[in-house]
């Protein structure tokens, strides 16, 4: 019974690392984004 809970709790936590890192992702990207739209507003 320890072995299972252990092991899905290893499963979560590496669920949540994954979900963290792409939400890391997804923001990055939206910054990039609306970051070069303001660029090519300012200097275009």
């Amino acid at each position: 019974m320890k072995d299972c809970c252990k092991d899905g709790c290893k499963h979560t936590t590496e669920k949540l690392v994954v979900k963290k890192w792409i939400n890391y992702i997804v923001y990055t990207i939206l910054i990039l984004i609306v970051g070069g739209a303001l660029t090519l507003q300012l200097f275009s």
